[in-house]
């Protein structure tokens, strides 16, 4: 077995011999770009080895480069998403690009589905990378309408509610309850997702809280019953429905109680705390005027 030395020394042989085949030029316009490509990828898979992963990005990025050049899409596609994958470890805003490379020639063939997954992974680069939560909203979103298109309602749900979250996240409330009501419609015939959908109600109930005094709040409680007509009987209907009166009545000291009770029950999240906090803050700058 090579040392990490004698690996990196093989990467950077191959690299030199790619850049020699790339730049190539033979009569009646002969190239050798398949051989440049070739070494370019051995390259990538040696510098892999030893965890050089700016490097390897680097080598599989200018294989796809080649690969386009002489037609070979499908190849340059795989190559920069094995790009994206090591500059997701170095570089992510690289590993972007990278993935957006390989979405176009997805597209171009109509493989919107696999399209979809890498659009997802740039959503999730985004979130947690990058921590850039207005990029990887419109990623996510992005996702969910392809996945929909692709008659993929499990995965189309999923995006949207990472959409959901973020607008609430960003104060987008109106958006929020928006995509929890329809998430929520549209898993309440499926055996396995309509269990959650009273957790989907009880976001979007917040986050009509939440918009007040820009919404008109004194319906959303029956349009969740049209949407799932066991909701009326659930703690979080109750929950909310105590929450709208004391809001309503400007009752903070009530407002704060009914959330603790809540909370010895069933344990709030960090985004229904923060929501709720935004509720109890507005509440007490109206008290005051």
């Amino acid at each position: 077995m090579d040392s990490k030395e004698q690996t990196e020394e093989k990467a950077y042989a191959c690299l030199r011999d790619a850049e020699k085949k790339k730049n190539y030029k033979g009569w009646f316009g002969r190239n050798k770009l398949d051989e440049a490509a070739e070494q370019y990828q051995n390259a990538g898979n040696y510098f892999k080895c030893i965890k050089k992963w700016k490097e390897a990005g680097d080598a599989y990025y200018q294989a796809a480069g080649c690969l386009i050049l002489i037609q070979e899409n499908d190849e340059a596609t795989t190559s920069y998403i094995n790009a994206s994958k090591c500059y997701k470890k170095s570089s992510p805003i690289e590993a972007v690009n990278s993935l957006k490379q390989a979405i176009q020639f997805l597209i171009e063939k109509g493989k919107l589905n696999q399209a979809a997954n890498h659009q997802k992974t740039i959503a999730e680069i985004y979130e947690t990378d990058l921590m850039d939560m207005e990029k990887a909203l419109e990623a996510y979103e992005c996702a969910a309408d392809w996945y929909s298109t692709e008659n993929l309602p499990v995965l189309s749900n999923q995006c949207s509610l990472k959409v959901a979250h973020l607008c609430g996240e960003l104060e987008q409330y109106e958006k929020a309850y928006s995509l929890f009501e329809k998430v929520a419609t549209n898993s309440i015939d499926n055996e396995l997702a309509k269990w959650s959908v009273k957790e989907y109600l009880l976001k979007a109930g917040l986050c009509h809280l939440a918009n007040k005094p820009n919404d008109s709040i004194m319906t959303f409680l029956d349009t969740f019953d049209e949407i799932d007509g066991t909701f009326r009987d659930t703690r979080e209907y109750k929950f909310l429905e105590n929450l709208l009166t004391f809001t309503e009545e400007k009752r903070v000291d009530d407002f704060v109680k009914c959330i603790s009770e809540y909370d010895s029950l069933t344990r709030l999240d960090p985004w229904k705390t923060k929501i709720l906090l935004k509720i109890k803050k507005d509440m007490e700058e109206i008290s005051i005027l």
